[in-house]
């Protein structure tokens, strides 16, 4: 099968690879489509997995095989997405909603990724982690349950407070998916980007206000502020905006990996709340396929590419260079 693997030294390449073998208690899955994420080019970019992996958890495919007892829930040809990482949903971090800490969370994936033109679900995953859709959604769209998941789980942290006022710094896909979950929340949101295109953007999704960083200092102090881009600039301005007792959503690390200076004492005199939120699990991502099939969300000209699965490459260099929001890869 073709699959997209990570290079020695960063960067990606497209081979033949042999097809996995699912077991009789496994399901397999023919990918249909990959969404690239800003943690897939973290990935690639700092060379934090080993050369030869499949990269890829934003999935759409169509069930090939399921195991014997899952035959009547999943059928071949039922389209679905899929979540990459399972909690177990018993132990002390599951009970306090704190999935991604999971043991069985952390240890446990698809294989070998969605960069592949197959995929395998383990037993660990069956059957939450597996999300039919209706074929009222298009592969585009549906590819957006895990990233929509991930704001829902989010603003669960974060708790927004309708009529709050919320800065969303970053108006690439994940921050436009924040700001139609915080509208709808009934969250005046101002949106802060570099580049016009995507504040423009920012104002269709339902921004109150959008402008540039340099000017975002000056638009009085907000609630909560949303980081979906992590670097000093970004921190200092979130330091400078949100208010006492407010609280600071941290949604990305550091894109280079860098150790970032915390205002600590400013944090604990004002008692903002820093917030990281990370992943998603089944229960989010089936809401998010919910708000998808009853048109609840307007995410038209989120996904703005769509390659073939050869040119992810070129995807890559779309991202970095920030032209366009989320790039998809076809098989």
């Amino acid at each position: 099968m073709r699959a997209a693997l990570t290079k020695p030294g960063g960067g990606l390449e497209v081979l033949d690879i042999p097809a996995p073998r699912a077991t009789p208690h496994e399901l397999l899955i023919r990918t249909v489509c990959a969404g690239l994420c800003g943690s897939d080019l973290y990935k690639i970019r700092n060379s934090t997995v080993a050369p030869g992996t499949v990269l890829g958890h934003e999935i759409v495919g169509i069930v090939e095989r399921a195991p014997e007892g899952l035959w009547d829930r999943f059928p071949p040809g039922t389209r679905v997405t899929v979540c990459n990482h399972v909690p177990c949903g018993n132990c002390p971090s599951c009970l306090r909603g704190r999935i991604s800490s999971c043991s069985n969370f952390r240890s446990t994936s698809v294989r070998p990724g969605g960069f592949a033109e197959q995929i395998v679900v383990p037993e660990s995953h069956l059957p939450e982690g597996v999300i039919p859709f209706s074929d009222n959604l298009k592969d585009s769209e549906a590819l957006l349950a895990e990233p929509i998941g991930c704001c829902l789980r989010a603003l669960e942290r974060w708790k927004p407070q309708p009529r709050s006022r919320v800065m969303v710094i970053g108006l690439g896909p994940m921050g436009l998916l924040m700001v139609l979950l915080l509208v709808r929340a009934q969250v005046e949101v101002l949106g802060v980007d570099l580049l016009e295109e995507r504040r423009r953007m920012g104002k269709q999704k339902g921004c109150a206000q959008t402008c540039a960083p340099s000017r975002a200092a000056n638009q009085g102090r907000f609630q909560g502020v949303v980081l979906t881009a992590c670097n000093l600039p970004a921190l200092e301005l979130a330091f400078q905006v949100v208010e006492p007792g407010g609280w600071l959503g941290l949604f990305a690390g550091p894109s280079r990996g860098e150790p970032l200076e915390v205002k600590l004492q400013e944090l604990y005199k004002e008692e903002v709340d820093l917030l990281p939120s990370y992943s998603t699990g089944p229960q989010h991502m089936r809401e998010a396929i919910s708000l998808l099939e009853t048109r609840t969300l307007e995410v038209d000209g989120v996904v703005s590419h769509e390659l073939p699965i050869e040119e992810i490459e070129k995807a890559v260099e779309l991202a970095e260079s920030r032209r366009g929001l989320k790039t998809i890869l076809r098989f």
